[in-house]
């Protein structure tokens, strides 16, 4: 009974194995790939032996466009690339009996709408996908003193337009002056005690008094999210109930993630972003790894161009200091002991606080920018 089982079971087996290697070997045919160079007619010869092979249909170039199809194909579906070099180029797809044909736009006939509605729904999606705005997103990420910061009066709920008030009091200002005027970036208003957020990080990284650790800066289309990652993953290895290891991979380092999504008010567009930003570092040891973390989460209304700051996170930095006699105090400790009696160690401890600063900007959609390239094309060969 048991080689019976056995016997069915290797059949089985044997089958299924056949099943797969068909349909992979299916799917791998009717997948093709190209050059964003590749020429339009050679791109239509190669999509061509597909369409004769699946429908019978010879596919044809009618348009006037003689280019590149200037789009990456990657492993794609034939019909699907057609129809992404012919949303790339400003070209139609038209399908009668016995031929496919790719022909020009005729902007002054066709109805867009009545169009978009004969598409299929995934073409559908992704031409409106092409039309939708953009974000830029700018980012400063900063590590100051936090002693330095207090000295200078820094009061990070007065931001506005891109500067942060000061404390007309503090003493730090003949010192803050020469970095200021040397930097040539950036501007301050000592009447109103305001300085330009940017320069005021330059100028503590002038001081030494802080670090300017990252500057990620990511295009993401409106309602999707982006991220931006400094640093590295790292590898905790755990067991399973069968007591196999697993290497589990965790995030560390500068992490931002930012869905902005653009809203029009009166008119006016404004940038509605959630956005969620986190540092953080592995310290591995013998019997676990302990994960640092400082992160923070939020929403924001901004209009565009405009910057706002997050900050607040605390850090202690722990240095240890060898003081004492020179030469002396770092003798070895087998000499006599004499390390022990000529310096001692103390520990000197920054708290630091992290500075984020954000800088959003609406861009055209992709056609939009597209088009005003071919405008300039245009104006350049007239």
């Amino acid at each position: 009974m048991n080689k019976r089982l056995m016997i069915f079971l290797l059949i089985s087996l044997i089958f299924s194995s056949i099943l797969v290697a068909q349909n992979d070997t299916a799917e791998n045919l009717s997948t093709v790939s190209m050059r964003a160079d590749t020429h339009i007619n050679a791109a239509a010869q190669i999509l061509e032996q597909f369409s004769l092979e699946e429908s019978g249909k010879k596919l044809i170039n009618l348009s006037n466009y003689n280019g590149n199809i200037n789009i990456q194909v990657n492993h794609m579906e034939w019909r699907k690339a057609l129809e992404l070099i012919a949303l790339q180029n400003a070209l139609v797809i038209e399908e009668g009996i016995g031929y496919i044909a790719l022909k020009d736009i005729d902007e002054d006939r066709i109805d867009q709408e009545a169009e978009t509605e004969a598409l299929d729904p995934a073409l559908r999606e992704l031409q409106e996908e092409v039309k939708t705005k953009q974000v830029r997103i700018k980012s400063v990420v900063a590590l100051a003193d936090r002693s330095y910061l207090k000295s200078l009066g820094i009061d990070w709920s007065t931001v506005t337009n891109g500067k942060v008030n000061l404390n007309a009091g503090f003493a730090g200002a003949s010192q803050l002056t020469s970095p200021l005027t040397l930097s040539g970036s950036g501007t301050t208003e000592w009447g109103d005690n305001s300085i330009e957020i940017n320069t005021l990080i330059r100028t503590i990284e002038t001081n030494q008094k802080g670090s300017i650790l990252a500057e990620p800066s990511i295009v993401v289309s409106s309602g999707k999210t982006g991220r931006i990652q400094v640093g590295e993953d790292i590898s905790i290895k755990t067991a399973d109930e069968a007591g196999n290891t697993l290497d589990t991979f965790f995030s560390t380092g500068i992490i931002m993630n930012v869905t902005p999504t653009v809203v029009e008010v009166n008119g006016e567009e404004l940038i509605m972003m959630e956005l969620t930003i986190e540092r953080s570092s592995g310290q591995p040891s013998e019997v676990s790894t302990v994960i640092s973390k400082s992160s923070s989460a939020t929403e924001l209304i901004l209009y565009n161009q405009e910057e706002a700051v997050i900050a607040g996170l605390f850090d202690t930095d722990e240095v240890v200091v060898r003081s004492g006699i020179p030469i002396l105090k770092d003798l070895p400790w087998w000499v006599f002991g004499i390390r022990y009696l000529t310096g001692y160690d103390s520990v000197d401890k920054k708290e630091r606080e992290l500075i984020i600063t954000i800088k959003a900007e609406i861009m055209d959609s992709a056609l939009e920018r597209l088009y005003k390239v071919r405008e300039q094309e245009k104006d350049s060969l007239q």
